[in-house]
């Protein structure tokens, strides 16, 4: 239910691997609102999978342009300092230059929701798999040991019943779904950030908006400037004062923007405004029965960081492989038990690191009002630079405690949000690297089965791979001969689930590998 981008990842991704699923969604038309403006380098790996990668950046900013961040009293002010961020070219350079194991194997992609949505709308369309239902309203539901049964209405107000087996509920923060299956939440609001009002305009008044430079994001304090396409198409969010300020919208958006930004801006046309109030909430459980929830239904966070969309990307390719293992027959009993207890984790980590990020710019403003010179609130900002560079968050997160992984010994390697630290460790996401003959070693792994990465190639495999075959899982094995991959990697073999996760790894063939087979298929 729900056909914004995790509600898309999670239709393509259930069809990559061969199952058919309806997605449904109360509107026609793709998002008018920029709620998103970064696709992080993980899920851009993700997008690759899908062959979606060139297409998203296509659609997104040209990748010459950098993606700098301003701060600053005001256009009206004066300049505090400013956060260098590498554009998609540099990015790939040391990529290229930096090969070992740190770098992801895509870099992040500045994208609006507004120019994502039709990418995935339009491969959804393509997808003979995905029956796409638009224009289409969740009711209620009602759940049996078979399957589920949705009650919809359609657009002329129409009663639709809808029987499937299962429900993944990608129906945003107010999710109906949640609700319908009682599935509470915990959570908080921001007391020094209220309440927001959102002006997304066209400008190409560029000598105004640049009057400190050219940004990604300029942070004012007050107001923060979001550039979208790096041509003339902008979102402006005015944080409020008081709890009441927005409970009307300003009568006229482009008088009030210009007034809070007390610059002589020529703003060509306003497109879209709207009232919003933050907040963080992480659902109680992701799982009822044979209800799921992925994204903006299971966790809200506030835009610093731009996690809660990729965090729902992650959701949403974990959940699907999930229950194609388990509706294609190979997948156990303990395998959607596992999906809560792999992604619950991850999304309170990056809630809580939204968070973090959100007190940097409180505190910054703090000091702003009580008088700090320039250079101090300087100082403090570039200490705590890394909203957007932890990297850590985006590639080190870890499934560790799953009940569906292999666990090794206590000696876990370093989990820092901030930076990431190459392993293959039962449950991180393995090293990218480009091996000898120039080939990204991610693009060996089978995107709609388990792969056994094979160092050696001398048999050693054997045990596991008839253990696999004997129970039905699929896996791919590959040989790879590389000795740099090998010091990365760490081990002779390691078996990556479908998701590209590690889910075993060790030099010999495993004492008994049926176990081991067991274990990741969800087989107890």
């Amino acid at each position: 239910m729900g056909a914004g981008p995790v509600g898309m990842v999670t239709a393509l991704a259930l069809a990559r691997h061969g199952v058919a699923c309806v997605l449904v969604d109360q509107g026609f038309e793709t998002s008018v609102h920029p709620k998103l403006d970064y696709v992080n380098a993980r899920s851009m790996e993700f997008f690759r999978q899908f062959g979606l990668a060139d297409d998203v950046r296509a659609a997104g900013v040209a990748p010459e342009h950098r993606s700098d961040v301003i701060w600053s009293t005001g256009l009206a002010g004066e300049p505090i300092t400013r956060w260098g961020l590498p554009s998609v070219t540099e990015e790939w350079r040391r990529i290229a230059e930096h090969n070992d194991g740190t770098q992801p194997a895509e870099p992040g992609q500045r994208i609006s929701q507004i120019d994502l949505e039709p990418v995935l709308r339009a491969r959804c369309r393509r997808e003979p798999l995905v029956d796409l239902r638009l224009g289409v309203r969740f009711d209620s539901l009602t759940q049996d040991d078979a399957g589920v049964t949705s009650v919809l209405a359609d657009d002329t107000g129409g009663e639709v019943r809808l029987r499937s087996r299962y429900v993944v509920g990608c129906d945003g923060a107010s999710s109906r779904v949640r609700r319908a299956v009682g599935i509470g939440e915990e959570g908080f609001d921001v007391p020094g950030l209220p309440g927001a009002f959102m002006v997304h305009f066209t400008s190409r008044d560029l000598d105004s908006l640049h009057r400190h430079g050219r940004f990604w994001h300029y942070f004012a304090f007050r107001y923060v400037i979001i550039a979208q396409d790096e041509v003339d198409t902008w979102t402006a969010h005015v944080n409020g004062i008081d709890p009441n300020e927005f409970d009307e919208p300003p009568a006229d958006p482009e008088a009030f923007l210009l007034d809070t930004i007390r610059t002589e801006l020529r703003i060509d046309k306003v497109l879209l405004t709207s009232r919003w109030r933050p907040g963080f909430m992480l659902a109680d459980r992701y799982r009822a029965g044979r209800v799921l929830l992925a994204g903006d239904s299971a966790h809200r966070m506030f835009p610093t960081g731009a996690y809660g969309m990729n965090t729902g990307i992650g959701d949403a390719v974990d959940v699907a492989w999930k229950l194609a293992a388990v509706l294609r027959g190979f997948g156990g009993p303990a395998l959607l038990d596992s999906y809560d207890a792999e992604r619950r984790p991850v999304g309170r980590r990056n809630m809580h690191t939204s968070h973090r990020h959100l007190g940097v710019h409180l505190r910054a403003g703090e000091l702003l009002r009580d008088g700090a010179p320039l250079p101090s609130v300087a100082a403090f900002l570039d200490a705590e630079r890394g909203e957007n560079e932890y990297r850590g968050i985006e590639l080190g997160y870890r499934y560790a405690g799953s009940p569906v992984l292999r666990p090794e010994g206590p000696a876990e390697p370093p989990d820092d949000p901030r930076a990431y630290t190459p392993t293959t460790w039962p449950g991180a996401r393995p090293p990218s690297l480009l091996l000898s003959g120039g080939q990204q070693i991610f693009d060996r792994f089978d995107p709609a089965s388990f792969t056994l990465v094979d160092f050696t190639g001398d048999g050693a495999a054997d045990p596991l791979l008839a253990a696999a075959a004997a129970r039905g899982l699929p896996v791919t094995h590959t040989v790879v001969t590389d000795a740099r991959a090998r010091e990365l990697w760490e081990r002779d073999l390691v078996l990556l689930r479908p998701d590209h996760h590690v889910a075993w790894r060790g030099n010999t063939a495993p004492p008994d590998p049926d176990a081991v087979v067991q274990r990741v298929r969800g087989g107890g």
